[in-house]
């Protein structure tokens, strides 16, 4: 008998490993596959990755023989199962190695690897800019331009891009193409394309063109406003507008004109930004080198004069607070870099708020606190415009705070966890964390260490934000306005513990699964108790956000402070 039970025993185990046998499911093993039959750097193709388990993996590029050629993605959280992103033939900002390879993922110590075929990078067109703010209608303009490569330029303009249409051969480095503004008065985004013999063509490169009846006096557009008629493709005339999710991916990941004179610690170092095209004269500014992106408006061979907001710390050569200023620099410290082309964040100052762009959409929304200004200190202000991320600085101290997790975007300007206080070996953020989503720091942009209801916060910004990560910082310009949510507008609160109101069914601070709804309305009645919930960041209640609106209205002047030192610093204009 016992003989038989072990014989049984024997058959069912047996049956349970033969294939095909449905007793006993098999987890997902790792795989990892490439849409398309070939990557061109500069146009996105979809890697697709199965794994087994929830975790962090890497996925690298390898040539025929094994060896590293580059890194595709790094510290990428997956989930268990399918999981894909979107990758464009670069690393670092540049394109990867034509030729065969292979993909290879890695996790947990185990890897799997698939074949690519690195094709020819897509030509490309950077920094288009018309020679004067405004033309007359049917007069030349010229527009100066660089290209990766020769090819044909394609100009178009207009409804259905019928109102210019103009073709012309260039070659490969700096080129200008002259042309007949034949359009209506108005501001006009201008499409330009570059294609090769072979036929491909390069995604589309915009500027902005005023186009004035004669005799018409000209205002100039102010960096970051709308622009009639579309938008261009960079941080400098991009709409403020934070729902026009197109337009903001679009700014996030162009590429990006910094100075760079290829020297140690460039990313701390400014160069001066000078009144006329020669070395010894007047500065009007300062930029940094490395991280801050500027807008060339005239390329000469010696000589570039490009816009920006002067970068002035209180130790910088030239002191002109984040005044937005036009000046010479060498042409020969510009350096054109693409930034990353997964993540972009966007820092409003006049919301308070960090929002975090994945794949083309706004994926979460984090609150923020920058720079405060006072008589003493105007350089406090953060400075406004746009940045890379150009390295992890950590964890550091600031007076009797600790910051940590910080990212470098600007010189001594740095993107870090909430700072605390250490006592009795406890953390106390009770001083600086009430103040975000208002101006508090020393310049800086402090982000919430709370995760969103997406579960985002600074720590996980710091481990993924890869090094060229783009930052707008949009000047928090009067005449702004933030919406008034309607007063249905729905948020949602604990029904037993009814402390905050947020803006996500899905926040972590909710604590209950059956969360009750409250309009607009009802949180902003003067007996309301109800806070805003500092994890989701909801808008503030209806008052505060009239208050705000009122300070930042048209013609007025919400930081007297930072103008007056701007007019009244003796050396505001003048080198050290």
């Amino acid at each position: 008998m016992q003989r038989l039970r072990i014989l049984l025993l024997a058959m069912i185990l047996l049956a349970g490993s033969l294939p095909g046998n449905p007793a006993r499911a098999e987890e997902p093993e790792l795989c990892i596959t490439v849409s398309g039959s070939e990557v061109l750097p500069g146009q996105s193709v979809i890697v697709s990755l199965t794994v087994p388990e929830d975790g962090i993996c890497n996925v690298d590029l390898l040539d025929e023989d094994g060896g590293f050629l580059a890194s595709v993605t790094e510290n990428r959280p997956v989930t268990a199962g399918y999981n894909t992103f979107y990758w464009n033939g670069t690393s670092q900002g540049r394109a990867v190695t034509e030729g065969s390879g292979t993909l290879r993922l890695t996790m947990n110590g185990h890897t799997a690897e698939t074949p690519v075929v690195i094709g020819r990078a897509l030509p490309f067109l950077i920094s288009p800019a018309p020679d004067r703010d405004a033309v007359t209608v049917g007069k030349q303009v010229t527009v100066s331009f660089w290209a990766t490569e020769a090819g044909t330029l394609t100009l178009t303009a207009g409804e259905g891009n019928s109102l210019i249409q103009q073709e012309i051969r260039t070659e490969q480095g700096e080129g200008t193409v002259t042309f007949d503004a034949a359009l209506p008065p108005g501001n006009w985004t201008v499409e330009m394309i570059l294609t090769r013999e072979d036929g491909t063509a390069s995604p589309p490169a915009y500027f902005s063109l005023k186009v004035v009846k004669p005799d018409t006096a000209f205002t100039p557009v102010s960096s970051g406003e709308d622009v009639e008629g579309g938008y261009v493709l960079d941080g400098w005339t991009v709409p403020m507008d934070i729902t026009d999710e197109e337009a903001v991916w679009q700014a996030l990941t162009s590429p990006v004109t910094v100075l760079d004179d290829g020297k140690d610690r460039a990313q701390v170092r400014q160069v001066v930004l000078r009144k006329e095209a020669r070395a010894d004269s007047d500065g009007v500014g300062t930029v940094t080198m490395a991280s801050q992106g500027v807008r060339v408006l005239e390329r000469g061979e010696e000589w570039t004069k490009i816009e920006c907001y002067s970068s002035s710390f209180h130790d910088s050569a030239v002191l002109n607070w984040n005044v937005l200023v036009q000046g010479y620099v060498e042409t020969k410290l510009l350096k054109e870099v693409m930034p990353n082309q997964s993540i972009g964040l966007v820092v409003d100052k006049l919301t308070q708020r960090l929002y975090l762009f994945r794949e083309g959409k706004l994926f979460s929304t984090l609150l923020v606190s920058t720079g405060l200004t006072n008589e003493r200190q105007p350089y406090n202000e953060t400075r406004s415009g746009e940045f890379l991320i150009v390295s992890r600085v950590g964890g550091f101290r600031s007076d009797n705070m600790y910051c940590p997790r910080a990212l470098r975007f600007n010189d001594g300007d740095l993107l870090h966890e909430v700072p605390y206080v250490a006592r009795d070996g406890k953390k106390i953020y009770s001083v600086t964390e009430p103040k975000l989503g208002t101006k508090a720091s020393h310049g800086c942009v402090r982000v919430q260490r709370k995760k969103t209801p997406e579960g985002i916060n600074q720590e996980w910004l710091f481990n993924h934000c890869q090094l060229n990560t783009k930052i707008l910082i949009w000047e928090d310009w009067q005449g702004r306005q933030i919406p008034v949510p309607a007063d249905d507008t729905v948020f949602w609160r604990n029904p037993s513990k009814a402390d905050y109101y947020h803006c996500s069914d899905r926040c972590s601070l909710l604590n209950t699964r059956n969360p009750r709804e409250v309009t607009y309305a009802e949180i902003s009645e003067e007996s309301s108790k109800l806070k805003a919930c500092p994890a989701c960041g909801p808008v503030p209640k209806k008052n505060s956000l009239l208050e705000i609106n009122a300070l930042y209205a048209e013609g007025g002047d919400h930081d007297p402070v930072l103008t007056k030192a701007r007019l009244s610093c003796p050396r505001n204009l003048k080198e050290r």
